[in-house]
């Protein structure tokens, strides 16, 4: 295990167990906190979020990407915290706007079909309250908003330097433009919102850590080539992307992957959500186990497949699956600026029995 110096500034990152979901709490060299993404666990391993940013000044609360495996728990944190500088997302507002129309009593009302009735109900199914929720709290509170996409400035906060990779600006205006085309148009189909996912790389003197949501194959080529333009070093910490599953992996021959921008030697952490028993995708992960030292917070593949959702209840936007055993109920890292790293909590899979 590595150690540091005393007189060296450290980055520290949560990764908490969360169900279906995501929960990563980023703590900057002063003590102050970022959110990105938060989800409760059914395990109930992670603490209240409320616990979690209690007392602590919030730089920024992130909501990657509109699904509410990913978003559910920013509501409180939005409604509640009292010290919030920034909520950072990657839609524009449409979306929110004709949902929340859609609601509305008197539009409720109307008995006859219309396209926005039809993609108001769409919404519902796709989008769920919580966004809706999770904007009212944001323009409620007047709490200052950053749209996150590739060409936008890096964030300094504390000495670490916040870059957004992705998504591109085409991207989001393809999804502007599929919006108004669906009010004229209820046949129009609406690109994956996983294509919206937020690629963060945080940079912390020659440390890199890079968080990928639940970005789809396609839009790593576009981050690719953003982490070279903006001459970024090979991240030592990666959160997989989309709970590892095969359509944010390219098998295909010289195709540009997540793991082109880690590092090889020493080989980066990786640090997987899985989530449900369908995830990850085997072989991704024999991908992710030949290329990295890998931490699942939970792991479909591992042990036997339980039932913990009898009922089918789904979480709206996110996959209808039955949830996976539980691997680490937190996985932390702190990292100095020499990228140095300690493991603060978390076994990797070497520790465990599982084969694929």
């Amino acid at each position: 295990m590595t150690s540091f110096s005393k007189s060296l500034a450290r980055l520290k990152l949560d990764f908490y167990e969360s169900g279906v979901g995501e929960t990563i709490v980023v703590t900057f060299p002063s003590g102050g906190v970022g959110l990105v993404d938060a989800h409760p666990s059914q395990h109930s391993h992670r603490p209240n979020i409320l616990d979690i940013v209690q007392g602590k000044k919030l730089h920024f609360v992130c909501l990657t990407h509109p699904h509410a495996d990913h978003g559910i728990d920013l509501v409180p944190v939005l409604e509640k915290h009292p010290n919030i500088e920034e909520f950072w997302y990657t839609i524009f507002d449409v979306p929110a706007f004709i949902y929340g129309a859609g609601q509305a009593p008197s539009f409720q009302a109307l008995n006859f079909p219309s396209p926005v009735r039809e993609f108001a109900a769409r919404m519902n199914q796709d989008w769920g309250e919580f966004f809706c929720d999770l904007l009212y709290a944001v323009v409620d509170r007047k709490i200052p908003r950053h749209l996150l996409r590739s060409d936008s400035q890096p964030k300094l906060i504390d000495g670490v330097e916040v870059h957004c990779i992705g998504p591109d600006e085409s991207t989001q205006n393809g999804f502007f433009s599929a919006y108004h085309k669906k009010l004229s148009d209820p046949h129009v189909k609406l690109p994956d919102p996983n294509a919206l996912s937020a690629i963060l790389a945080l940079k912390f003197g020659q440390a890199v850590v890079l968080l990928g949501a639940d970005a789809l194959k396609a839009n790593w080529v576009n981050a690719a080539k953003s982490h070279r333009k903006r001459g970024l070093p090979k991240a030592c910490v990666l959160k997989v992307p989309h709970h590892g599953a095969r359509n944010s992996f390219d098998f295909q021959k010289n195709a540009v992957t997540y793991l082109d921008l880690c590092l090889r030697s020493p080989a980066s952490r990786a640090v997987l959500f899985a989530g449900d028993a369908k995830h990850p995708d085997s072989a991704v992960y024999e991908r992710l186990r030949n290329r990295a030292e890998v931490f699942c917070l939970s792991n479909g593949l591992k042990g036997k497949q339980v039932n913990a959702n009898p009922l089918r209840i789904s979480i709206p936007g996110a996959r209808p699956v039955s949830a996976a055993p539980v691997c680490n109920p937190v996985v932390s890292f702190e990292i100095d600026e020499n990228a140095d790293i300690v493991r603060c909590a978390g076994q990797s899979c070497e520790a465990c029995a599982l084969t694929v």
